[in-house]
């Protein structure tokens, strides 16, 4: 993941504010993407971000209101 493409998607984001489910959704995929980036280092900083993203393997419904 390279800083441009950080700025982009934040750039998007702010974009979207019209529309606030778009917005968090675009908001919710770039935080996803960013642990999953430092999820490929192989130091503890990886290790824990690896852990984070083991929530998405327990079974619960995902919604907002």
């Amino acid at each position: 993941m390279k800083k441009e493409d950080i700025i982009k998607a934040v750039q998007d984001i702010k974009h979207s504010v019209g529309d606030n489910e778009s917005a968090h959704s675009m908001e919710d995929a770039l935080r996803e993407s960013f642990i999953e980036y430092v999820a490929t280092r192989k130091d503890s900083l990886g290790e824990k971000a690896r852990l984070i993203l083991s929530t998405n393997k327990i079974d619960f419904e995902r919604w907002c209101a």
